[in-house]
């Protein structure tokens, strides 16, 4: 039985076509491995990364019909990958974004486990994109990526297979790229040493000269020395004998002027428990006496105030009167009567504060306090004077995250109290300014500032002693003098909380600057008793 003829290919056979195309494609595969081994030969004749790089993009490209390629690089500082190449150029930002997306999804992960070529499916409207591996058998030495024109053709093993040899041979490449520059470099790094190590050699030899010379030297120096030795041996015998005998005769004068210091040191003794008791008898009897001047005080400057009230409301004569005068007279003398009653109560409390404060009675409440809440009640308190000054200006200079301090609130309050009196009771014109801040040892600093006659050089000194006050003249005319106790409370009140109070560089005539420092609050320390 004869065997049908096969039927002739037609040209428009679809069968026809795809063994065409099958065998085209076939043919190139057969061109791009043939030219393998070329590509191996011109790799390894290249020297350093970016034309090695630049020749693998070629062949890629001539591979596929890629719409953009590029190659990342592990940074050897950090193992990190970095873009360093693509093509065309301006698809890097294209390129970097399908890392970044590849590296969230786990595909670039996927990709390094692999060591092949890893498609990823396109997105709606978007390219098929592609990532492979570029290491060698010890290490990972980059990842190329690649997206794929639309429509693209269908991706066979031997195109795939071509594409891992290319990028292999490029990886190859990268790593002896890399050994061979190392190797340069120790090459270089081992003739350094060699050439340090011959100039040392002959360091050493000038060395050894010079100490042979040295030794000799020192051998004559050493046999001068002991020659000497021996005549200095001779003289220091005599010399201890002599000390011998001035060390007995020093005894002796020491046993009479120890009797004589213990009977001192006893004299003083007794002296000492006699001045603590009298300071006990005075702490007692300042204490019973202010205590006592207190309650007619009180009573003065209460019928002081009752009666000018009384006067002004019943007995004043209207203005124009012959007896006006006369009235006004008598109001002001009330007045000063009330006021020298302040005075003298501010005198009374002032000499308690220090009693209680020398003599260690003076009850202390520590807990955190806002320095900027404290220093606002210590400007209210003394509104009253700040109002009689027109030409004073009262300024503060505050940071907003002032950080809080620990003490006595009532305490501190005096202090700035203090400050702040003595400021506006110097100052005619001008201003008074109240900063805080830190210093430079981490404590809380605050500062009040005027423009006053200012603090001589010599009153500095001084300025913080119990009964002293300011002498500068005219400075004291038409003002109510002090206690002259303020500064010495404050300078006790300060260092008991750890902190320290000072004038700034004497400036007489051009104002003061009086400061003091707190220590900062900090979280969960329990505040001193």
């Amino acid at each position: 039985m004869e065997q049908a003829d096969a039927p002739e290919a037609c040209p428009d056979d679809p069968r026809a076509r795809h063994l065409e195309e099958t065998s085209r494609f076939a043919l190139a595969a057969l061109d791009q491995a043939a030219a393998l081994s070329d590509f191996s030969m011109s790799m390894m004749a290249l020297e350093g990364p970016e034309p090695i790089l630049e020749l693998c993009l070629q062949r890629v490209e001539g591979l596929l019909p890629f719409r953009a390629v590029g190659i990342m690089l592990v940074d050897e500082a950090d193992s990190s990958f970095r873009l360093a190449t693509a093509s065309p150029a301006e698809a890097r930002r294209e390129l970097q974004a399908l890392a970044d997306a590849s590296v969230e999804r786990g595909l670039f992960a996927f990709a390094l486990r692999e060591k092949r070529a890893v498609l990823d499916p396109p997105g709606p409207g978007g390219p098929k994109r592609l990532l492979h591996v570029l290491t060698t058998a010890s290490r990972t030495r980059g990842m190329f990526l690649a997206l794929v024109e639309e429509p693209a053709p269908e991706l066979s093993e031997v195109t795939l297979t071509i594409l891992s040899i290319l990028l292999g041979n490029t990886a190859q490449a990268l790593e002896s790229c890399f050994l061979h520059r190392r190797i340069r470099e120790m090459n270089r790094e081992l003739e350094e040493k060699l050439d340090r190590l011959a100039d040392s050699e002959m360091d050493l030899k000038a060395v050894n000269d010079n100490q042979d010379r040295l030794i000799r030297a020192k051998t004559r120096e050493l046999q001068e020395a002991m020659a000497r030795l021996e005549q200095e041996v001779g003289q220091r015998k005599k010399a201890e004998a002599l000390l011998e005998s001035l060390n007995q005769r020093l005894e002796a004068k020491v046993e009479v002027r120890t009797r004589a210091l213990f009977r001192k040191v006893a004299e003083m003794e007794a002296a000492n428990q006699q001045l603590k008791q009298l300071e006990r008898l005075k702490s007692g009897f300042l204490s019973s006496v202010s205590h006592e001047l207190r309650t007619p005080l009180t009573s003065i400057m209460g019928f002081a105030r009752l009666i000018a009230r009384d006067f002004e409301r019943y007995f004043r004569p209207p203005d124009g009167h012959p007896s006006d005068a006369k009235a006004r007279r008598l109001l002001r003398n009330l007045e000063i009567v009330e006021k020298e009653s302040e005075r003298l109560t501010r005198l009374i409390n002032d000499v308690l504060d220090l009693t209680r404060i020398e003599s260690g009675k003076m009850p202390w409440r520590d807990e955190p306090l806002s320095l900027s809440e404290v220093i606002a009640d210590a400007v209210m308190a003394v509104e009253g004077r700040i109002d009689n000054r027109p030409h004073v200006h009262l300024r503060l200079e505050l940071p907003r995250n002032l950080p809080d301090a620990v003490g006595d609130r009532d305490r501190i309050l005096q202090v700035l109290i203090n400050l702040l009196d003595n400021a506006l009771k110097f100052t005619e014109e001008g201003y008074v300014l109240v900063e805080a801040g830190m210093d430079e040892s981490g404590m809380l600093l605050i500062c009040v500032e005027d423009t006053g006659p200012g603090v001589s050089e010599e009153e500095a000194e001084k300025i913080f002693d119990k009964f002293h006050q300011h002498s500068h003249k005219d400075t004291l005319k038409d003002k109510p003098k002090g206690t002259g106790l303020g500064l010495a409370i404050c300078r006790h009140i300060v260092a008991r909380h750890g902190g320290r109070i000072w004038v700034d560089p004497p400036r007489e005539g051009q104002g003061s600057v009086f400061c003091f420092n707190l220590p900062v609050h900090r979280p969960g320390r329990v505040p001193a008793a």
